[in-house]
């Protein structure tokens, strides 16, 4: 069995754009995701903070000239004061529920696949964003919501991007708030 063949960037797509996508996800890099909630055992709100899991929930998968480069958060860890069990912080406002990837990259894959077949949205998330998601992945998000994907399409030099991702990294994660950059002629930074 073959494993998939190495996929070559847009030429079109500005490795400026890719770059600045890369930025803005690396600045997750090292953050502790987790807020405060109560025991999900006693349902105790009297809690101490206790660590960080071993490994760090990725937010993104970037493919860079280097190779693939995981993007993650260590997730805080809490000790119930009530009954002694030590439980994960709520990740809610990051996370989707038993998703691998942060909220904007998982409705990423969403805005795509409603279009698009799995394969043709792994193959574009790699050569537009600079993102690594498996199509099988890209698939199982597709499926998993029962409400439809936001659709707030953006069209930037002939290509249909999301406006919430760019709003989500670049702006202040509200869409009605277009992010802070001008496009200005065609030939811009895309």
């Amino acid at each position: 069995m073959r494993g998939p063949t190495e996929k070559a960037p847009d030429p079109v797509v500005s490795p400026l754009f890719v770059n600045a996508i890369h930025e803005e996800l690396r600045g997750y890099a090292g953050d502790r995701a987790g807020d405060p909630r109560p025991c999900p055992n006693c349902e105790s709100t009297e809690r101490r903070k206790n660590g960080s899991q071993r490994e760090p929930k990725t937010v993104a998968r970037l493919v860079t000239d280097e190779g693939i480069e995981d993007v993650g958060v260590a997730v805080q860890q809490y000790e119930c004061t009530a009954c002694g069990r030590s439980y994960q912080g709520d990740l809610s406002g990051l996370f989707y529920p038993d998703c691998d990837y942060a909220k904007p990259v998982v409705d990423l894959c969403r805005f795509h696949a409603a279009e698009r077949s799995p394969t043709a949205c792994e193959r574009l998330l790699r050569r537009r964003y600079g993102l690594q998601v498996n199509r099988d992945t890209v698939e199982r998000y597709a499926e998993r919501f029962d409400e439809p994907p936001e659709r707030r399409p953006v069209e930037i030099a002939g290509y249909t991007y999301s406006l919430s991702f760019l709003a989500e990294l670049f702006g202040d994660g509200d869409a009605e708030d277009p992010p802070g950059f001008v496009l200005t002629s065609h030939r811009g930074l895309w």
